[in-house]
């Protein structure tokens, strides 16, 4: 990258940052395709498997308080990692703007029903675990296919009723382990070149930044506020998905 397009980058970075540092989540849906126009998208899963990983990783650390919620999302966890193998395998030799908008549509359909669905306390415990392991096998393909298990695991975390910390703990314990087998496969195909690793702690920086900038934001939003929030980031990311898998689909 040029000096023009990497200050380009290293803002698009920060900002990314803070939305991650304020809302616990959306820092791979928020970089991966503007870097794409850079690099390219699989170069860009790559440089921001590491990023990821290490934010999420923050973000357990602070919330470890919650640690006692981390039993209701078990199943979901262990399809999750399950199936990233399957999502690395399709990033190199499958279309994953398929899948985009597929999981682009699905989000908005999620989104116009939401009112209507049951809570997760309603169902039996069988139908909670059954559902929790859908969703993680759906969220772990994702991770291993573009480092983005965000959607599914919104969708899926926004059927209870957590508080915003046990949320935002949550969605990262989950993302550090779906984070940590997507570096871990990265890893043994070989994707970490001296020149990559030297990308990524660039990119580290305004990251970081960025995120602890996030971080003070986040103490001032209350719970209202905050799923208001995130409702929103999932609507923006459904059409960031749709967006880009049409574009790449049809123009």
């Amino acid at each position: 990258m040029s000096g023009g397009e990497w200050s380009l980058v290293a803002g698009a970075l920060f900002a990314a940052g803070v939305v991650k540092g304020a809302i616990g989540f959306a820092l791979p849906i928020l970089t991966v395709p503007f870097l794409s126009i850079f690099i390219g998208p699989r170069e860009a899963v790559v440089m921001m498997s590491v990023p990821v990983l290490l934010t999420n990783l923050v973000n357990v650390w602070m919330g470890w308080g919650e640690w006692r919620s981390l039993g209701q999302i078990l199943p979901y966890m262990a399809t999750g990692v399950a199936a990233v193998p399957a999502g690395v395998y399709f990033l190199y030799w499958g279309n994953p703007e398929v899948i985009r908008l597929i999981l682009g549509l699905l989000v908005y359909v999620y989104l116009a029903a939401r009112g209507f669905l049951p809570p997760m306390a309603a169902l039996p415990s069988p139908a909670r675990w059954g559902v929790g392991a859908g969703f993680g096998v759906a969220a772990g393909f994702l991770a291993g296919m573009s480092s983005v298990p965000g959607p599914v695991t919104i969708v899926y975390f926004s059927m209870f009723s957590w508080s915003k910390e046990v949320f935002i703990f949550l969605i990262n314990a989950f993302n550090t382990v779906s984070a940590g087998a997507l570096v871990s496969a990265l890893a043994w195909r070989g994707s970490f070149t001296a020149s990559v690793l030297l990308r990524i702690g660039a990119g580290l920086v305004p990251i970081f930044l960025g995120f602890w900038a996030g971080v003070r934001l986040r103490g001032r939003l209350d719970q209202a506020l905050f799923y208001r929030l995130v409702r929103i980031a999932l609507f923006l990311i459904a059409t960031s998905l749709v967006a880009r898998a049409g574009w790449q689909l049809f123009v």
